[in-house]
């Protein structure tokens, strides 16, 4: 077999996913993500006016799509209308779970509704595009990274203070660290539909052909160890399915090893704090140069493309791969023996101890927006009732995990799929922010996140050949000069 993994591109990666529709019923037309560039929509509603509905919006690239469906009502009265901005998630069931229940809202409200969908990567400039002309959506899910960015200076606050939603939906019930993710000065300006948390995928058969067991990987140590024992037995694979580029995963692979490591980020708001430029990293740098050096993770994991991580494990050209579980959900959906032989587990642990990467999936709505509360009763809508909540994180097929902790412990202890979510239980007291020691909205932080900064270091040293102690200097300072221009300190 080929050590390349064969190419599995976004459109099949979502296509395979629709299998998972028919675990719950959610009554709306199946996520048209495959569709050609322009695509045409027709969605029917119960909204007891004669509908008209029409999706056309081109796309820019073959691996992404956006669309807009506009309900517009013809009862001679001018009705408000809320323009709603949703990430596609790479758990279809989960988008045509947020369309639905859109519309069963503004059917129940009387409201006009207007839905775009736009990937991870395009949903960041349509945001920021929106808040410079002063024409923001009304309500947005995703794009956690611009939370601080838009609403820690007092002075620039675009996000809208979000605590009387919080008060509705019970604060009480919430993971407390994801509600401290976005809290500022004391408000919350977004809540968390749902975490998507990094998990390892284990192939079990690469585990046991070397006479291991799945529960004796437990340390870092140990999993590097079994990867050169997967290397010398199909010299042919890279066991280490790691991503270096610059996007997401690229940085992930950074914290995830970095912070078990000793590794931290900052410690205040203020040039002086950033922690960057240090031992830990340097060593840390050093530890996956050496990994690649040694055949354990594939040159082609430098292109900034987040589905190669997916691809390893897929085509099991890699023996695990850490990321949140649509992987699985993929497997699960299109390759069940591949899911048969997974085993998913917490991150390994580190000196330091055990971390992992929790993305973040919010809910939030902008200070100029035109319909603030009509967004805010939408988010309540989406979150109080927790059997249709349930739903929405069956049908993702553990894509994702609850924020509320009653509904952890229901599912972890579930006879079906506790044997899963009791996996997802055990990440929440690991869960780590980006901003880690610090661990809450940093503006600076979330600039330098934005760029995927950190993953340079692999660009620097791996393509243009640069020392580890320039590679780990050029980024700390560029780190810390963002905290200087932020904060001007």
């Amino acid at each position: 077999m080929s050590g390349e993994p064969k190419k599995v591109d976004r459109r099949n990666f979502l296509y395979a996913g629709l299998g998972a529709v028919a675990l719950v019923a959610i009554g709306v037309a199946a996520y048209n993500a495959m569709n050609p560039s322009v695509v045409t929509q027709t969605v029917t509603t119960s909204v007891p006016t004669t509908s008209v509905v029409t999706t056309t919006v081109p796309t820019t690239t073959a691996t992404t799509v956006t669309t807009a469906t506009t309900i517009t009502t013809t009862t001679g009265v001018q009705k408000p209308k809320l323009t709603v901005l949703f990430m596609s998630t790479y758990a279809p069931a989960i988008n045509d779970w947020l369309t639905a229940r859109t519309l069963v809202w503004a059917s129940k409200r009387g409201v006009d509704v207007e839905i775009s969908t736009a990937s991870y990567m395009e949903i960041k400039p349509k945001i920021l595009t929106g808040v410079e002309t002063g024409n923001p959506p009304d309500l947005v899910f995703g794009g956690g990274d611009l939370v601080a960015l838009l609403a820690e200076d007092p002075k620039a606050r675009h996000i809208e203070p979000v605590d009387d939603v919080y008060k509705e939906l019970g604060e009480d019930d919430m993971v407390e660290k994801l509600v401290k993710w976005y809290t500022i000065d004391g408000k919350k300006y977004a809540v968390d539909l749902a975490l998507h948390a990094n998990q390892v995928h284990l192939i079990k058969s690469f585990v046991t052909e070397v006479g291991r067991k799945p529960e004796e990987l437990d340390t870092w140590d140990d999993y590097i160890e079994f990867a050169k024992e997967v290397k010398r037995r199909h010299p042919d694979k890279y066991p280490l399915g790691f991503t270096l580029g610059k996007c997401y995963d690229g940085t992930e692979t950074w914290y995830l090893t970095w912070w078990p490591h000793g590794g931290e980020m900052c410690t205040g708001r203020s040039s002086t704090a950033v922690k960057f430029d240090s031992p830990e990293s340097r060593e840390n740098l050093q530890r996956i140069i050496n990994w690649y050096n040694d055949g354990l993770i594939n040159p082609q994991m430098l292109q900034a493309d987040e589905m190669l991580n997916n691809n390893a494990y897929l085509t099991r050209s890699a023996a695990f791969i850490i990321e949140g579980p649509t992987p699985y959900y993929a497997a699960v959906t299109r390759n069940p023996e591949l899911a048969g032989d997974t085993i998913l587990k917490v991150p390994p642990k580190g000196p330091k101890g055990r971390f992992t990467w929790g993305s973040q999936w919010p809910l939030y709505t902008f200070s100029a927006s035109k319909n603030k509360e009509l967004a805010k009763d939408l988010m309540i809508f989406l979150m109080k009732d927790k059997a249709e909540y349930k739903k929405m994180i069956l049908s993702g097929l553990l894509a994702v995990g609850p924020i509320y902790k009653s509904l952890i412990e229901e599912l972890a202890n579930d006879k079906n799929v506790g044997h899963l979510y009791s996996v997802y239980k055990d990440s929440i007291p690991i869960v780590t922010f980006y901003s880690y020691p610090l661990s809450e909205p940093t503006k600076a932080m979330d600039t330098v996140q934005a760029n995927y900064l950190v993953a340079d270091l692999f660009s620097m040293t791996l393509i243009d050949k640069k020392d580890v102690d320039t590679a780990v200097k050029t980024v700390g300072d560029q780190i810390k000069e963002i905290f200087r221009r932020t904060y001007g300190q």
